[in-house]
């Protein structure tokens, strides 16, 4: 698990970016020309086409105009020590071709935002899953997706 905090950038991020101003700094840079900024340091999970490519995203939201629909739904329940969660999420009003990786975030009652891990959505899909999660130092309030605005989505 990883911390998270709305509003700030993964260092991965960061990094990205320093490269492409340190790069392209006083030189004009195209769109492709960031696209393989962002290839070169894209991690394997962002690789959903197993090509070592960005060409899924950059179709979607650079090129592209659709706009997936988000339903979340979840559930905690504890028993003793242990917690699980039920979630459920859905993406529709894309195409059949239409790839994410949607975040989903533990709030836990001390305020503090953990990323639980990433959803691969394709399409109109529905994810469904239980999990048990490893015991925290302050109990989770809640589960959601998307708190750090990470997919450009609809959400209901």
């Amino acid at each position: 698990m990883t911390k998270a905090t709305r509003g700030r950038y993964t260092p991965e991020f960061k990094a990205t970016m320093h490269d492409f101003v340190d790069t392209y700094r006083l030189k004009a840079a195209t769109t492709e020309d960031f696209k393989a900024m962002v290839e070169k340091h894209m991690s394997p999970q962002m690789d959903l086409d197993g090509n070592h490519r960005m060409d899924w995203f950059f179709n979607q939201y650079v090129y592209g105009m659709d706009l997936p629909t988000y339903h979340f739904e979840s559930q905690l329940t504890k028993d003793g020590d242990a917690t699980t969660v039920h979630f459920k999420l859905s993406q529709s009003g894309v195409p059949a071709s239409f790839k994410m990786l949607v975040p989903v975030y533990l709030e836990l009652t001390d305020g503090k935002i953990i990323r639980l891990g990433l959803i691969p959505m394709v399409g109109d899909y529905t994810f469904e899953k239980n999990l048990q999660l490893p015991k925290s130092l302050s109990p989770i309030k809640r589960v959601m997706i998307n708190y750090n605005y990470d997919v450009l989505a609809i959400e209901n």
